[in-house]
């Protein structure tokens, strides 16, 4: 009579034996199988909770990606089939604009953000867009016939993936009314007070990409924000 081995017991899964022998051969070949998940189910169950059963057959579909500093992760003309989670690490979306005659950066992604092109994932039309690494970074990558499988077989996915999606087009259309509706140092200053981490890991011509201004007129933005501070300094000094 055929006996299970100890270890079966332990696992007690089909899938958990399958991943076992996966860890021991992606081991042997010097790769690293088990990718850290923690924070992506962190943030994709404060978007919208999900299910164990769920989240195991949605993790399953999960790959580590290194991606070095200057490397492309997706180039204008290609079809984006992934779905991006930041580990660690930054990254940018940019573009050429023929109206400006100069390369836009769209945003700006550090950790704990998802990032693709929307328009191209769904339709599977080519993009626009470049994404590129700023940083060494880690990312997970989800493949759509896997999300897609995921959103017909759970509601729970479904509904997870129609949040993102509509936080996705909140953040763009927000964008856009900063972008219309401030000046550029209005602009400069909420980066400032929103993500003042970007100004020690991000060079100034980017910074100025993002904020639609050449690199000279991002200096004077900031010679201008400097000398009124300084003013203040010395004023509150005289009152003191």
């Amino acid at each position: 009579m055929f006996q299970a081995h100890p270890l079966l017991s332990v696992i007690g899964s089909y899938r958990a034996v399958k991943l076992f022998y996966l860890s021991i051969f992606s081991g042997y070949f010097g790769q690293t199988f088990f990718m850290n998940t923690t924070a992506i189910q962190h943030v994709m169950n404060q978007i919208s909770p999900l299910n164990c059963e769920c989240w195991d057959d949605f993790s399953s579909y999960f790959t580590e990606r290194h991606v070095r500093k200057g490397d492309i992760l997706l180039k204008a003309g290609e079809v984006c089939k992934h779905v991006y989670f930041v580990n660690s690490g930054l990254l940018r979306c940019f573009y050429y604009s023929q109206e400006d005659d100069r390369e836009v950066t769209g945003e700006f992604f550090a950790a704990n953000c998802f990032l693709t092109d929307y328009f191209s994932f769904a339709t599977q039309q080519p993009t626009n867009i470049h994404i590129q690494a700023l940083e060494d970074s880690e990312l997970i990558s989800i493949p759509r016939p896997g999300i897609y499988a995921q959103y017909d077989k759970y509601h729970m996915a479904e509904r997870f993936g129609r949040l993102i999606a509509e936080k996705s087009f909140i953040d763009m259309f927000n964008a856009v009314v900063i972008q219309k509706t401030l000046s550029p140092e209005q602009r400069y200053k909420i980066l400032q007070q929103e993500r003042p981490d970007l100004f020690d890991r991000v060079p100034l011509h980017l910074i100025a990409s993002y904020l639609r201004i050449t690199p000279e007129h991002l200096s004077r933005i900031r010679k201008k924000i400097a000398t009124t501070r300084r003013s203040k300094a010395v004023t509150k000094l005289k009152v003191a």
